[in-house]
């Protein structure tokens, strides 16, 4: 079960971190997300994006954990 709680936990990190960066202003977003020169067009999270997607996911799969926990 836990790596069902890994992908769900992966799927509403990304949803839940762009929808936090889309309501930042610019000079924010830019902490967290850079141009990725590498691949024209695409972007790239920054070590502090990087630090906030990780926690999101986390936080997400732990909980998730917990609750399958309680329920076995």
């Amino acid at each position: 079960m836990t790596d069902k709680n890994f992908d769900i936990a992966c799927q509403l990190a990304d949803d839940l971190y762009f929808k936090f960066m889309d309501n930042l202003s610019d000079d924010i977003v830019s902490e967290f997300v850079i141009d990725d020169k590498d691949n024209i067009g695409s972007t790239k999270n920054t070590e502090k994006g990087s630090n906030l997607y990780w926690e999101l996911e986390s936080t997400i799969k732990n909980a998730l954990d917990k609750q399958t926990e309680r329920e076995e």
